[in-house]
């Protein structure tokens, strides 16, 4: 697992949608080419990957893929949340860029 210190997000973020754009980065980083196998008998795709693109409207967007493993039997648990099923991705101490403003 990849520990996470609530006092070195950056103070910066003061928004969801910054809060999931750093995650994604800071797993991206953490990641360091870790791939999954998602469709049978096709090529691995990156664990997780952040590309910045301009989308049909002409908007500059980051696109975020992510597949991070469940454990179903804490997915179904009656008294825990849902994002407590998630399990690890990986092990890496994120790169310190990320945990400054």
């Amino acid at each position: 697992m990849t520990a996470l210190t609530l006092s070195a997000i950056p103070s910066s973020i003061n928004t969801y949608e910054r809060l999931a754009f750093w995650c994604a980065q800071v797993l991206q980083d953490t990641t360091n080419g870790l791939s999954v196998n998602v469709i049978a008998n096709e090529g691995s795709v990156p664990r997780c990957q952040v590309q910045l693109s301009k989308i049909a409207d002409g908007t500059d967007t980051a696109i975020i893929s992510l597949y991070v493993p469940i454990d179903f039997d804490a997915l179904n648990s009656s008294t825990a949340k849902t994002w407590m099923a998630a399990g690890d991705v990986s092990t890496a101490t994120p790169n310190s860029v990320y945990l400054s403003n």
